[in-house]
C-alpha cells in the first residue's frame, strides 16, 4: 500500500473500513459542508489539519464558530474531525509499524496526548513481555493483524470502550508510507 498524503491516508481508512472518527475533507469555498458536518457530529473537540502538507497547520477547537473562523484560514484542503480528545477512556495513543515480528512503537499512555506528544518508544519482537505489558497493546496488535496493517505506519488511539465509526476499542487516524 502506498500513500502519498494525508488525503490518500483518508481514503484509503475509509476504502479498508477501518474504524475512525468522523472527518471530512472539505476547502475555505465549502462552508456549508462545514456547517452540515458539525451539525451532524456534536463533540467537545474538533481538530482542523492541513492534507496536503505533512506537520502542516493544525487547530484543535471548541466550537462551531471558531472551527468556521479556522476553516477559512486554509488557502487549499483542510480536513475537519472530531478529535480523539472527545472521547472518553483512552489508554494508549501512538504509531506503530509491525513488519513480521519486528515491531516500531511510539506512544503515549497519556489519556490527554496527541500524536505530536509521544513520549516512548520501543523497538523489538512481538516475543517481547515490555511491547504486551503496555496497557492497550494486545486490542492494538490483534486490531492490525485483523485488517493486515503491516508494513505501514498506522496512528491509532486505544480506549477501554468501543467509539468511532465502528464502534471498536482501536480508531485508526492515519496511516503512512511515503510522507
Amino acid at each position: 500500500m502506498k500513500i502519498l498524503n494525508k488525503q490518500d491516508s483518508f481514503n484509503q481508512i475509509k476504502k479498508l473500513g477501518l474504524n475512525r472518527v468522523p472527518e471530512i475533507i472539505a476547502s475555505k469555498d465549502d462552508i456549508s459542508k462545514v456547517e452540515d458536518f458539525l451539525n451532524k457530529n456534536p463533540a467537545p473537540v474538533y481538530v482542523i489539519r492541513d492534507v496536503e502538507h505533512a506537520m502542516g497547520k493544525t487547530y484543535f477547537v471548541t466550537s462551531k464558530e471558531e472551527c468556521i473562523k479556522k476553516a477559512k484560514t486554509y488557502p487549499s484542503l483542510f480536513s475537519l474531525a472530531v478529535s480523539i480528545k472527545s472521547y472518553p477512556d483512552r489508554i494508549l495513543t501512538g504509531d506503530i509499524f509491525v513488519s513480521g515480528d519486528n515491531v516500531e512503537l511510539t506512544y503515549s499512555l497519556s489519556p490527554d496526548g496527541t500524536h505530536r506528544d509521544l513520549d516512548k518508544s520501543l523497538y523489538g519482537s512481538l516475543d517481547e513481555d515490555a511491547l504486551w505489558s503496555i496497557p492497550g497493546f494486545s486490542d492494538l496488535i490483534k486490531y492490525i493483524s485483523d485488517k493486515n496493517l503491516f508494513d505501514i505506519i498506522v496512528e491509532f488511539a486505544v480506549y477501554r470502550n468501543k467509539v468511532g465509526t465502528n464502534k471498536e476499542k482501536v480508531l485508526i487516524t492515519e496511516l503512512r508510507s511515503e510522507y
